[in-house]
């Protein structure tokens, strides 16, 4: 999987802090945003703000399972399994709305920022998981010959 917990701690800083930007707009703006629409788009609004929170979740819960690895926690074997399996979902690699008009500039932003990151991530664990189920019958038939 990941080999630095530096470059795991530089990718949680980024991912929190678009978190955070994510809650501010929610907690803020977008109340202010929704308050002249109708019902129809304050729905729109209100489930991409939910598909960045998604997205945001599934990316800190990927790189703290990274991180678990790192501190030998879990196991390589044990992170490629289902059951730990956080990027889930075609549902966050839409895109369309981030050019959607009838949606408010700054979720626009934290649409594009959240799956360019996503996307980072998805690349990540796509090579993580391609390398490491190359190299676990490696690392088993090593571990039985002690």
């Amino acid at each position: 999987m990941v080999e630095s917990f530096a470059f795991i701690d530089a990718r949680l800083e980024k991912a929190y802090a678009l978190l955070h930007a994510t809650h501010d707009y929610v907690k803020w703006q977008a109340p202010l945003d929704v308050k002249r629409m109708p019902p129809s788009q304050t729905f729109k609004v209100s489930c991409e703000a939910m598909r960045v929170t998604v997205r945001m979740t599934q990316i800190i819960a990927w790189m703290m399972v990274q991180k678990a690895i790192l501190e030998e926690e879990v196991t390589p074997e044990e992170a490629l399994s289902d059951g730990l399996r956080v990027l889930r979902g075609l549902h966050c690699l839409e895109s369309d709305s981030e050019e959607d008009p009838e949606i408010p500039t700054r979720l626009r932003e934290l649409l594009k920022q959240s799956r360019a990151l996503y996307l980072q991530v998805l690349r990540l664990d796509k090579s993580a998981r391609t390398k490491d189920r190359q190299s676990l019958p490696k690392r088993r038939k090593a571990l039985s010959q002690l």
